[in-house]
């Protein structure tokens, strides 16, 4: 039987305050709910205003949320693979601050910077590292402080963020469930229309990439893995922008029922988008052992991939 990295536990950490679209009308800015609503379906994100919270504190806080629901002990872990665009410094990495504050002695860790796309880029190296037989045991974690990073007089950008962490953990099995594949891509010649910091996006240009390639690179890794769109128990987008996930699942003919969206209570927490959901659809019991699921994302670079993964 083939190696895979079998999911063990998923948990999402979202403190903060809650902040409704009304709060930028407040703050002077040139929108309100029915412009945010309408254009991106958000109605409300987390911003951390203690300044004394950092990013792997949000890391650290998922991931012990995670080990308590595996049954594991930080000291079991091998390996953490962090992903994140709002690191506290240029180094040491976020993944080796956060093995610190949980104590995970016995692992190491590195970061990866792939935007939004960060859990999927993290989510295959860390599949790579248990099937490659080098680690047994690996945690995924994305944590983001995306309102350190806002230009909050820049409508275009400043409503659609948030702030959050989503945490995996990943284990050797060899009983056919487990992350199946990845497939990744990028064109740096698209460098311009998605950048930081702080935030800028050219909105109509992102969605473009988006709509064209989610649906393109998901139909890659299906086909090569010898899957159909009828396959998927449940479809887990990056969650940016309502109508870009609603266009990707039309284009590869999943139905609504089948898509998880949550961006409506988050807005873009950015790399921690897919594993919120992830634990919000296992809460919410769609997700049980057996079925396929696809995470798909597209971030500034521009990058974008998918993973997809047996339950």
């Amino acid at each position: 039987m083939t190696l895979r990295a079998g999911v063990a536990a998923v948990a999402a950490h979202t403190p903060g305050d809650v902040v409704e679209n009304a709060w930028f009308t407040a703050q002077g800015l040139d929108t309100n709910d029915e412009w945010i609503r309408s254009r991106s379906g958000i109605e409300r994100r987390r911003f951390v205003r203690d300044l004394s919270v950092t990013t792997s504190d949000l890391g650290a806080e998922a991931l012990l949320k995670a080990l308590a629901i595996a049954g594991w002990d930080a000291l079991d872990l091998d390996a953490i693979v962090c992903a994140t665009s709002t690191p506290e410094h240029s180094y040491p990495a976020t993944a080796v601050l956060v093995q610190g504050k949980v104590g995970a002695l016995n692992a190491f860790g590195y970061d990866v910077l792939a935007a939004c796309t960060g859990f999927i880029v993290a989510l295959n190296n860390a599949s790579l590292l248990i099937s490659s037989g080098q680690c047994r045991r690996v945690a995924v974690v994305c944590a983001e402080l995306n309102s350190r990073v806002l230009d909050m007089t820049d409508r275009n950008s400043c409503v659609l963020f948030g702030d959050g962490a989503g945490v995996m953990l990943l284990e050797a099995r060899e009983d056919g469930s487990g992350v199946i594949g990845s497939a990744l891509k990028s064109d740096g010649r698209l460098e311009g229309i998605l950048h930081c910091p702080p935030v800028r996006m050219d909105g109509k240009a992102v969605y473009r990439c988006a709509v064209t390639e989610m649906p393109a690179i998901s139909r890659v890794l299906l086909e090569r893995e010898g899957f159909s769109t009828a396959d998927v128990t449940l479809l887990v987008p990056h969650q940016a922008n309502i109508r870009i996930m609603q266009s990707t699942a039309d284009h590869l003919g999943i139905p609504s029922e089948k898509v998880m969206v949550n961006v409506q209570e988050y807005g873009n927490t950015s790399s921690a988008t897919i594993p919120i959901a992830l634990a919000e659809a296992l809460d919410q019991g769609r997700i049980r052992s057996g079925d396929l699921i696809l995470t798909v994302a597209v971030g500034g670079g521009m990058v974008w991939g998918a993973n997809l993964i047996r339950w």
